[in-house]
C-alpha cells in the first residue's frame, strides 16, 4: 500500500556517491581498448556539477557532517593519487518522500508525484564529475580509483554489522570513505555498525505502519474519497503506479489532477494525519528497542559536529 519510494534512488548521494565510482569504473573496463582516455590532468568537469564544500553557517548539522566527509574524502583520495569532486547532499532539494500517502496538496498541484524531480535527480547523478573522471581513466586505473575510494568489503578486518531485519553488510576499513568517517567519528567500527542498523529502521517502521489495522481503516476511507472524486484506485500506490512517466521535465497534467486529488483526500479524510501519527508511533517503538544503537548515533555525531566545522573551516 506505500507509495513507490524514491529513497533509494536519493541516497545515491546521500550515503552511496562513492558507489558511482564503482558503476564507472565497471563500464570503464568495459570499454574499447583502442580509445584512448584523456589525460588525468585533464581540465576539470563543470563547476556545477560539484557541490560547494562550506555548507552556509545556517545549515542542519548533518549537511556539515556530510560536507566535511566530502572534503575528507577528496582529500584522501589526492593523497592517493586521484581526483575527487564533493557532490550535494540534496541535489534536487524540492524532491520530497511520501512513504504512505501524498498529502501536501500545494505540492501535489505543483509537482505531482514527483516524477519531473526525480528526472533532474537522474540527470544529476548521470552528470556526476566523479563518474565522468573514473570512466575516462584507463581500466586499470580506474579500477584502481574504485579500490581507493571504496577497499574490497572482503578482506578480513572489513567493518560488519548485522541487520535488525536480517543479513550482514560488510563494507572495507581501509578505503577513503573509511578514512574520512574515522577521521569524524574517531570509533569507525561502532560508527559504521549503529548507523547501519538504525538506518534500517526505516524500512522496519514503514513496514509495520503498513501492516497496522489503523492503516487499513485510513485507506479504506481515502479509498472512497477518491471513488467519489472520479478515481478508482485501491491505494495510494495504485494511485502513484497508474501515473505516467513524465516524457520531459514537466509534469503532465494527469498526474497533477491525481496527485491533487489524492492529497486533498488525504486531508479531508485525515489520512496524512494518521499516517504520520502512526509512523511517530511505530518510531518511538523501535527507537525503545534499539536504544542502545540509537543513543550511540546521537553521541558520535554530537562528537563529531565541531571536527566536522573544523574540517570545513580548513577546507
Amino acid at each position: 500500500m506505500a507509495v513507490v519510494s524514491r529513497r533509494a534512488r536519493s541516497w545515491w548521494y546521500v550515503l552511496a556517491v562513492p558507489a558511482a565510482l564503482a558503476a564507472a569504473a565497471a563500464g570503464a573496463l568495459g570499454a574499447r581498448p583502442d580509445v584512448a582516455p584523456q589525460s588525468e590532468s585533464h581540465r576539470a568537469p563543470a563547476a556545477s556539477a560539484a557541490a560547494d564544500p562550506v555548507p552556509p553557517a545556517t545549515a542542519p548539522a548533518a549537511d556539515v557532517r556530510y560536507a566535511a566527509t566530502q572534503v575528507l574524502i577528496r582529500d584522501c583520495m589526492q593523497r592517493r593519487g586521484f581526483r575527487y569532486w564533493p557532490v550535494p547532499r540534496q541535489p534536487v532539494p524540492e524532491l520530497r518522500e511520501f512513504p504512505y500517502v501524498l498529502d501536501d496538496v500545494s505540492y501535489a498541484r505543483r509537482y505531482g508525484y514527483g516524477g519531473a524531480l526525480e528526472r533532474r535527480l537522474q540527470e544529476a547523478m548521470a552528470a556526476d564529475p566523479n563518474t565522468r573522471y573514473v570512466r575516462e581513466l584507463p581500466p586499470e586505473r580506474g579500477a584502481a580509483a574504485v579500490r581507493a575510494v571504496n577497499g574490497d568489503p572482503g578482506e578480513p578486518d572489513a567493518l560488519r554489522a548485522t541487520l535488525p531485519a536480517g543479513g550482514v553488510l560488510r563494507r572495507s576499513s581501509h578505503s577513503c570513505t573509511s578514512e574520512a568517517e574515522r577521521q569524524l567519528y574517531r570509533d569507525l567500527p561502532g560508527w559504521y555498525r549503529v548507523t547501519r542498523i538504525t538506518d534500517n529502521l526505516a524500512g522496519l517502521r514503514v513496514g509495520r505502519v503498513l501492516a497496522d489495522p489503523r492503516y487499513a481503516d485510513g485507506v479504506a476511507a481515502w479509498r472512497r474519497c477518491m471513488r467519489a472524486a472520479g478515481h478508482d484506485v485501491a491505494d495510494p500506490a495504485s494511485a502513484r503506479a497508474s501515473a505516467p512517466e513524465p516524457a520531459s521535465g514537466s509534469v503532465t497534467p494527469g498526474e497533477i489532477r491525481l496527485a491533487a486529488a489524492e492529497a486533498t483526500c488525504a486531508t479531508r479524510t485525515g489520512f496524512g494525519r494518521l499516517a504520520r501519527r502512526l509512523d511517530a508511533e511505530h518510531r518511538r517503538a523501535l527507537d525503545r528497542r534499539f536504544h542502545t544503537e540509537v543513543a550511540e548515533r546521537l553521541r558520535l555525531e554530537a562528537a563529531a559536529l565541531p571536527r566536522a566545522r573544523a574540517v570545513l573551516a580548513t577546507g
